[in-house]
């Protein structure tokens, strides 16, 4: 199994006056913002694209628009080397059968998130996220529309238009 999260991955790049190897600041307290001493991520039985296309499916849906969406990909026993526990927690997302995909890292501390840290920019290193465009995530959307999956009014009207403008050019 994989964990999936969210992330800007221009801040994990390496930046002016930091070595290769250390972490800016900056993608920590953006990309791993906790609450709780807790952080959100998707669970994904494995990280073929399919799979992680429906961890974006339920993070795009609940969002206020439809934007490019970097998500980074964990394996779940590697954080559990690192001592890291989670549980499961219903996901916030309109995709009703995607609701108990979701976890919370919980008991976070200073050096567990760290630790989190480290797995992200290595996982960026290694190729270990997944980069989808507006386009791809508008098409996801739709199809979910017409699958019955995700009902149109329940989306923020933004996202809303976006799926609508999509819908309508499949059937001109």
């Amino acid at each position: 199994m994989f964990l999936i999260r969210k992330i800007t991955r221009a801040k994990w790049e390496p930046k002016k006056g930091l070595s290769s190897e250390e972490i800016p600041a900056d993608a920590v307290t953006v990309d791993l913002r906790t609450k709780g001493n807790s952080l959100s991520f998707w669970k994904c039985k494995s990280d073929s694209r399919e799979n992680i296309e429906e961890v974006a499916l339920a993070i795009v849906a609940a969002g206020n628009s439809v934007e490019r969406l970097d998500l980074i990909c964990i394996a779940n026993d590697k954080l559990q080397e690192d001592g890291q526990t989670w549980k499961d927690t219903d996901g916030r997302t309109p995709v009703k059968d995607l609701v108990k995909q979701h976890v919370d890292v919980y008991r976070l501390d200073y050096a567990r998130l760290g630790k989190i840290a480290s797995r992200v920019a290595t996982a960026i290193k290694a190729d270990g996220y997944i980069c989808l465009t507006k386009k791809s995530l508008t098409e996801l959307l739709a199809v979910a529309v017409k699958q019955k999956r995700i009902d149109l009014d329940g989306l923020n009207e933004k996202v809303k238009v976006e799926v609508q403008k999509s819908l309508d050019q499949e059937t001109s």
